[in-house]
């Protein structure tokens, strides 16, 4: 028993010397989406700290394009010894896979899970020269108005579409989707009132809703915002959207299970720090850190769950 008790110890302290096994190289996280954005920000914040408790040097490395699928592909393909890790939110792992007929990875069978980073509220918002102050005020003003019912959504075949199309057919509506490059051309075409309504991530509507700019209808989530406790969940409004968006830290498949161990109690010990907690929610991302399996338990949920509603939707494979 006491040979056993040696044996694991050991192999928990070996994971921390296993990072400067290769000469002191930097840990790099590849991000797959654009330098300066939500996403590149909080893979800096958890790096800052994370280098600090492996005592290596961490780089976060920019690899935009293809909805996060050219940083997936650099990091599947780099060596398992922990050196190489993606953040990368849900739509990378689970849509693209979906979506997309090459990606050039398997988000199981190419990476290894190493945790939930955090996860993060969708809504739905109005502009303001719609006059609409409800969800069931917009649905009527969007019967009345079909000419004139659109949706933007942040990127074609993306979870937002998927969910607006869902919502289309719930309340029987005529929806059209609007399909942007990201976010920021939606809200301003929201604001513009060239669009009449929109989703995305709840941050980016957040300061033009207090200023009364634009009007969030619906929060996509089981519980309401403490940001906006005023504003109902799709749920409540009788819809069913309630999925999770998530951010999770992946390394490539086959890396060594202490080294990932390793890895994912510096992570959570990153997004229980104070500042990083203060930063982040500043970005409206809620830190979520989880085991391993829990984060490799989610990817799998997250396909099972929109692999029947991307089918549903006629999408065809890009």
């Amino acid at each position: 028993m006491r040979t056993l008790s040696l044996a694991l110890l050991a192999l928990c302290f070996s994971a921390g010397p296993a990072f400067s096994q290769t000469g002191g190289a930097p840990v790099r996280i590849l991000v797959g989406f654009p330098a300066g954005g939500t996403i590149d920000v909080v893979a800096r914040v958890i790096a800052d700290k994370m280098k600090d408790d492996l005592g290596v040097p961490f780089i976060v490395e920019t690899r935009a394009g293809a909805g996060g699928q050219l940083a997936a592909q650099a990091v599947k393909q780099a060596a398992p010894d922990g050196k190489t890790l993606l953040l990368t939110p849900d739509h990378s792992m689970v849509i693209v896979p979906l979506t997309v007929n090459a990606p050039g990875y398997d988000s199981v069978r190419d990476f290894t899970p190493v945790g939930q980073v955090a996860r993060y509220l969708g809504a739905f918002a109005v502009a303001s020269n719609t006059g609409v102050k409800t969800l069931p005020e917009f649905i009527a003003w969007a019967r009345a108005n079909p000419g004139n019912a659109n949706v933007g959504v942040p990127a074609p075949g993306s979870i937002p579409h998927f969910g607006m199309l869902s919502l289309a057919k719930q309340a029987n509506v005529p929806l059209t989707t609007v399909p942007y490059k990201g976010s920021a051309p939606l809200v301003q075409d929201l604001l513009g009132g060239q669009l009449a309504s929109g989703t995305t991530a709840m941050g980016d509507f957040l300061e033009p809703h207090a200023a009364g700019r634009l009007r969030i209808l619906a929060v996509v989530d089981q519980r309401r915002s403490p940001l906006v406790p005023d504003v109902p969940t799709f749920a409540e409004l009788g819809y069913k959207l309630e999925f999770d968006y998530w951010l999770g830290m992946f390394a490539p498949a086959k890396t060594d299970a202490a080294i990932v161990q390793r890895l994912n109690a510096s992570l959570a010990k990153a997004l229980a720090l104070p500042d990083v907690r203060e930063r982040m929610t500043k970005l409206v991302f809620e830190p979520a850190p989880g085991t391993p399996a829990a984060m490799g338990e989610k990817v799998q949920a997250g396909m099972a769950l929109w692999a029947p509603q991307v089918k549903a939707a006629g999408w065809v494979m890009q």
